[in-house]
């Protein structure tokens, strides 16, 4: 994927091979570079992920800063402010169209081709931002996602007007997913394009949970618990936890599973349970050895798996598997 913008710096700033800060949030294989004036330090790390693309912008400014920059190509962006005690400001020169960046909120964008500028107040800031490919939100699960409808055929159209979506939190969660994200990125691997991917779309899913805005969290509580919970152990398999959907929908523990069994009449543990094994039987048939399926359903080994299939089904590991076989023979 194309970098789709560029700014310059003034003469004020140059590039250095070590950086007086070092990055809050470093990413494997991703182009570094750093620029310093006498009152600022700008760390950039860059990852072109084909499919995707990754960029890091990390700022220690002593005072107030203008950056101008342009878009190149229209795109759909999801940014991620991280660190921010203060707003960051912005706003498109050839269009009635400003934003605000606050503390602990991400967003998503389309931005048009042309100039803008970012009013950035002194402090310590991070903006972590992905460009997505707005084909992957097909119907039906375009539903999913009303709130970046408009945002998504602005694309299509190549629309010159720029739009923002309705903000989401941001917070340890959402942090500690994009810390993965940053530690699995190796572009010497036939599967790093996949590794992104997947975690992409496991943070745009998560995105949608944390809506700030209450007209696009029209369902039940336990209604939407029920989609995360299937989200979470998609993407994390036996290391979700139901104290984290919790914490992901603002909703204490027990009080979750109490509305959950009334409204299902059966636990969130037990949802967990059925949709855990739904997913190593996908995957344990794709292995020849246990191991395998344990890494890739997130057990700490074959044995964990082993108990963890036996306590639910009365099979072994190694039965499960002879079953789930031949159901594929069927």
């Amino acid at each position: 994927m194309k970098k789709p913008y560029n700014f310059t710096l003034t003469a004020d700033y140059r590039i250095v091979s070590c950086a007086k800060q070092p990055i809050t949030f470093p990413i494997r294989y991703a182009q570094e570079t750093h620029w310093e004036s006498p009152t600022i330090q700008i760390s950039e790390q860059l990852f072109d992920g084909r499919f995707a693309y990754l960029y890091y912008y990390e700022y220690w400014l002593s005072e107030p800063m203008e950056l101008p920059f342009e878009i190149t190509l229209e795109d759909l962006h999801v940014l991620y402010p991280l660190l921010t005690e203060q707003s960051i400001f912005g706003k498109k020169e050839d269009q009635d169209f400003t934003f605000e960046l606050s503390p602990g909120q991400g967003t998503y964008f389309y931005l048009a081709k042309g100039r803008y500028k970012l009013q950035l107040p002194a402090g310590h800031h991070i903006l972590i931002g992905f460009v997505i490919d707005a084909g992957m939100f097909r119907p039906p699960a375009l539903q999913q996602f009303r709130f970046l409808r408009q945002l998504i055929q602005a694309k299509k159209e190549r629309s010159p007007l720029s739009m923002k979506s309705i903000d989401f939190r941001v917070g340890p969660t959402t942090i500690k997913y994009l810390r993965m994200i940053f530690g699995r990125l190796n572009p010497h691997t036939l599967n790093n394009e996949h590794i992104l991917l997947k975690h992409l779309i496991f943070l745009i899913n998560l995105s949608r949970f944390k809506l700030l805005e209450d007209a696009y969290n029209d369902l039940p509580v336990p209604v939407r618990a029920k989609q995360l919970l299937a989200v979470m152990v998609s993407h994390e398999g036996a290391q979700c936890r139901i104290k984290e959907i919790a914490q992901i929908l603002h909703t204490a523990s027990a009080v979750l599973s109490r509305a959950y069994r009334k409204q299902f009449n059966m636990t969130m543990q037990e949802e967990r349970t059925n949709l855990l094994l739904a997913l190593i039987e996908q995957v344990i048939v794709e292995h020849e050895k246990l191991a395998a399926t344990a890494e890739e359903t997130g057990f700490s080994g074959h044995s964990e798996m082993n108990r963890f299939i036996h306590n639910a089904t009365g099979m072994t590991a190694t039965q499960f598997k002879a079953a789930s076989e031949q159901k594929l023979k069927r």
